[in-house]
């Protein structure tokens, strides 16, 4: 039920507006100062008009992959992002909500997994959950659109937060970042009173 929850609270604010026109860009709507990864980034953005370079590809759990790279903006120290999306079984990305993924390429058999990662940084391991709202495929199975948001905990700890937003040559519906920032927050209440619950079962 708790799930279930967590996927309409995230689709929920996959609708809230949209781009005209194809967006390739990356996002770290907010993070957490404790982030390894984000590093306490909000509202941080870039894009191609910034010398930003994304390129995709096809990992070996059948799933989706990123480098991004390009000059550091101003004020801080990142000139490259990695993203790592698998579904469970191995299954082709498709659009939809991933929840409880494990950190890539370590994730269970029946487990989504999310590898996020920025310049000298990786965490050990990883949770939180994903919905890809688009991504279509060539036919030779290389990504021609791509459009995700995840939120990441770093070190499956709650405090280390991540919310973020990927697209590339996307056409989905957008959420305006305020609104996906206030969801994320709630997500991550949402999945908090899980894990305690979990706790006190299993106790």
């Amino acid at each position: 039920m708790k799930q279930i929850l967590l996927a309409g609270l995230v689709t929920l604010g996959l609708v809230s507006s949209a781009d005209a026109g194809m967006v390739t860009r990356f996002t770290v709507v907010d993070s957490s100062n404790t982030s390894w990864v984000a590093r306490g980034y909000k509202d941080y953005m870039v894009t191609p008009s910034d010398g930003w370079t994304f390129t995709p590809s096809r990992n070996f759990d059948n799933g989706i992959g990123f480098e991004i790279t390009g000059p550091a903006l101003s004020g801080t120290s990142v000139d490259r992002w990695f993203l790592n999306f698998a579904a469970p079984f191995d299954a082709l990305i498709a659009p939809g909500v991933y929840n409880d993924f494990q950190r890539f390429p370590f994730q269970d058999t029946d487990r989504p997994g999310l590898e996020f990662g920025s310049t000298g940084r990786l965490d050990n391991t990883a949770s939180g959950f994903f919905e890809v709202l688009e991504v279509t495929y060539g036919t030779t199975g290389e990504v021609l659109t791509f459009a995700a948001n995840f939120t990441h905990y770093g070190e499956q700890d709650l405090n280390n937060y991540a919310i973020v937003e990927v697209r590339y040559n996307a056409t989905a519906a957008v959420p305006e970042p305020s609104t996906f920032a206030l969801l994320g927050i709630g997500g991550i209440a949402l999945v908090g009173y899980g894990w305690r619950r979990k706790r006190q079962q299993a106790a």
